[in-house]
């Protein structure tokens, strides 16, 4: 009987938040706004420029860190006037803030506690109860306190460039240690 209740949890999800693959290229930009850092809406699908979108985990994962870092020193100087980048994460605004001033990040970050972007976009990771306190017992990474939510989900990292409301590139790491090269963001551009 467990095992059935637990298959039938898994199709539930996999209908309601996708298997974590993304959205796929030529599919239209979910209408959904969230909040950048200066507490302005941001509205995915109202946007005039072509946009890269940036999924990252939160500002406690060392590997979205470097990847921030490396997309506003190898990236963003390389864009031209009609395109913008933007990573987002579960992040409540004043730690995405902080993490954006403290990297001197020029692009914006947008702040999604509730997670609707990760559903929008199909690339939910939900993480284990026991995955969380291990995070902050032994790393005193606070999964919960950075987003100010109890829900455990995080963005399986996740590059996507929008144009004209459509996804027109689409790159979703399953390995939170693996990101996009910056070279095919650029090619793809």
């Amino acid at each position: 009987m467990k095992k059935i209740i637990g298959l039938t949890t898994l199709i539930i999800c996999l209908n309601i938040y996708g298997n974590g693959d993304g959205l796929k290229i030529g599919e239209k930009v979910p209408n959904l706004i969230v909040k950048d850092t200066f507490n302005n809406d941001f509205d995915f699908s109202n946007q005039k420029k072509d946009t890269i979108v940036v999924f990252f985990r939160g500002s406690w994962c060392p590997y979205c860190i470097t990847q921030l870092k490396q997309l506003e020193k190898e990236v963003y100087p390389k864009l031209k006037t009609n395109t913008q980048m933007v990573a987002i994460s579960v992040d409540k605004l004043k730690v995405a803030k902080k993490m954006k001033d403290k990297f001197n990040l020029r692009y914006k970050v947008l702040s999604d506690p509730k997670a609707k972007s990760l559903e929008a976009f199909k690339i939910i990771n939900q993480l284990t109860s026991e995955l969380v306190i291990k995070y902050k017992n032994s790393y005193q990474i606070d999964v919960e306190g950075d987003s100010g939510e109890t829900h455990h989900m995080v963005a399986h990292p996740a590059i996507f460039i929008i144009k004209n409301g459509k996804i027109s590139f689409a790159d979703v790491q399953k390995d939170y240690k693996q990101r996009t090269d910056n070279s095919l963001i650029l090619k793809n551009l």
